[in-house]
């Protein structure tokens, strides 16, 4: 991130690393409402999946920027009430829409949101109806500022 000198930039909020070891369903937070999981998954550069499982409730969402399909998506993936899952197309280092329903489907989430889908003329046609070709359950775009309750 120094490459960017974001620290330098005036008026930036404060921003705290934590170093999470390397792995598969890493605990990164777990207290008395909400246990986190954060997983390495398949891209260029670093980059990391989360399971987020609210213990009130019992709701899970799980979450997968960039990313090609990989077992650990699914593993943070499973019996989710929402995924929320990258649609970039077929490009090395990010799954197709197809590929996010496929995921969806294999771990048997409820809800898929698709995010990180390409830009340009109609480019958003027929991802829902692509990602329904492989999974049964809802299928939506998610939006900038989307607010999703569990």
């Amino acid at each position: 991130m120094g490459f960017y000198g974001w620290a330098d930039w005036p008026h930036f909020f404060p921003v705290a690393f934590n170093r999470l070891p390397a792995g598969d369903m890493v605990s990164v937070i777990n207290n008395k409402e909400f246990e986190i999981h954060a997983s390495q998954v398949n891209h260029l550069i670093p980059c990391i999946g989360l399971r987020l499982e609210c213990k009130t409730s019992g709701k899970v969402l799980a979450y997968s920027c960039d990313t090609e399909p990989c077992a650990q998506v699914i593993r943070l993936a499973k019996k989710a009430d929402v995924l929320i899952h990258e649609a970039n197309g077929h490009i090395h280092g990010h799954s197709s829409a197809l590929q996010a329903g496929d995921i969806a489907n294999q771990a048997e989430a409820k809800t898929l949101y698709l995010i990180h889908y390409p830009t340009g003329e109609n480019p958003t046609d027929n991802l829902v109806k692509d990602a329904g070709l492989r999974f049964s359950g809802e299928v939506h775009l998610a939006e900038d500022f989307l607010a999703l309750e569990l």
